[in-house]
């Protein structure tokens, strides 16, 4: 409903909040889409390959994407006066095996908007991995995606919201690690007769739903 009325909605979880460096990203994000961060322009900067720089690359995905880092292959970064600015990773495609890669991360240094970097290393990607297809996922919580329509990506649906247990004050966990199957290898107290979730509340459980995501995806155009 807000989206129709042309408003950009943001979901901010309290366990984000409750994290300094979760809470520093979402301030950077805030500030950026009110115009308050430090502009750069792509064409001054060096698109550098940083696969063999994991962790290196893991660590500016843990202080400036909300995601955090992930289990990429490619990864390309820009460089702004000796410091990395911009990230982008690909791999495997984890959900779909109808698509040869899969975007991962995008993000900038928080406090930076750098204008045409991701296109710049979108086509850096394109030009030396020579991908066929390529889907990728933007978190509806806080992104609408909007940038994809400028590298050629198409957008495909709208998935389903989907949710998240945790305990107290613990960190959310994954709803697949606690797929029917494999509580009774998990959970203190486990009936076969009840549902999932019956079983999770049981043990003391609740959950929390996202936004669902956006799904993005870019085919090579065949050449006539």
């Amino acid at each position: 409903k807000m989206e129709e009325q042309g408003y950009q909605l943001f979901h901010i979880r309290e366990d984000h909040l409750l994290c300094p460096l979760k809470k520093d990203i979402w301030k950077s994000v805030l500030l950026n889409k009110c115009g308050f961060s430090n502009k750069v322009h792509a064409r001054k900067l060096q698109v550098v390959n940083l696969n063999g720089y994991q962790d290196f690359v893991k660590v500016f995905l843990e202080e400036n994407h909300l995601q955090g880092s992930d289990k990429s292959t490619i990864k390309l970064g820009l460089f702004f006066e000796g410091e990395l600015v911009t990230v982008m990773t690909f791999g495997n495609s984890r959900f779909n095996k109808n698509y040869q890669f899969e975007m991962h991360r995008f993000c900038n240094k928080k406090g930076h908007q750098i204008v045409g970097g991701a296109s710049k290393l979108w086509s850096y990607f394109v030009r030396n991995y020579f991908p066929e297809s390529v889907i990728t996922y933007a978190d509806r919580r806080y992104y609408g995606g909007s940038f994809y329509d400028t590298l050629g990506f198409t957008k495909v649906e709208a998935s389903t919201p989907n949710y998240f247990y945790f305990k107290g004050k613990n960190k959310l966990l994954s709803r697949i690690q606690f797929q029917k199957h494999k509580l009774q290898n998990i959970l203190e107290t486990f009936d076969p007769n009840l549902t999932e979730w019956e079983n999770m509340q049981l043990n003391g459980y609740n959950r929390i739903w996202d936004c669902g995501n956006y799904v993005f995806e870019w085919r090579k155009k065949e050449t006539p």
